[in-house]
Parts: structure tokens; sequence; C-alpha cells
């Protein structure tokens, strides 16, 4: 039993791996959305917002680094990590997870507020 929690454990660590690298990929999508933008003559107001975006993603991706350096690759760090996490009787039990959660959580607002500015900017440039 504890080898296949170990295995799912270790799933769990590849989909969330799968996850952070769409999730950069998506980032990529954005940022070079903000470039066609930016490539407009558009009010120093917008460009703020753009910066703003960018700014935001630039740190995201910092996130996603981190989040991609501490997740384990080797058997024997998942298994290492896995025993420490099983012996901690605590809240940091699932320190990984809420890391994951509190990013996901906030790339996906973060998204929900680009997804707005670039519709209401799609609206702005199609008027011009």
């Amino acid at each position: 039993m504890e080898s296949s929690t170990i295995e799912q454990f270790q799933g769990e660590l590849q989909a969330w791996k799968h996850e952070l690298s769409s999730i950069k990929q998506e980032i990529r999508h954005f940022e070079h959305e903000l470039e066609e933008m930016a490539a407009q003559k558009l009010p120093p107001a917008l460009l703020a917002q753009i910066e703003h975006f960018q700014n935001l993603f630039i740190c995201h991706k910092e996130v996603i680094d981190t989040l991609r350096h501490d997740l384990p690759d080797s058997l024997q760090k998942v298994e290492n990590i896995f025993n420490i996490l099983r012996s901690v009787k605590n809240d940091s039990q699932h320190a990984l997870s809420e890391r994951m959660a509190t990013f996901r959580k906030i790339f996906n607002d973060v998204k929900s507020e680009f997804k707005n500015f670039s519709s209401a900017m799609s609206l702005k440039l199609v008027s011009v």
C-alpha cells in the first residue's frame, strides 16, 4: 500500500509539472497578445495596463520556475519528500499541494482579468 501511495504522490507531482508547463505556454500566448496590443498607437493609460500585465506574467513565470524547481524528479527524492510529509502531523503536511492551489487560484484570477482586458482592447482596436 505504501508504494501505491508513493506512486499516487509521484503521479500528482507529474500532473503538477504538466500543469505548470501548460500554464507557462498559456502565459507565452498572453505575452504575444500583449506585444500585438503594444504595437498599436495607444494612450498612455492603456500602455500602462499592458505593462502591468507584462509584469504580472513575468512574476508568474518566476513562481512557476520556483515551484517546478521544488518538485522532485528522481524516485529517491519523491520517496524522501513523501516520507517527510507522511511523518509530519500538522498543516505543513500538504505544503506542496497548498502552494499549487494558491498559485492556481492567483493565476486564474490574473487570467480572468487579462481576458477581460484583452476583450475590451479588441473592441477598442476594432472601433479605431
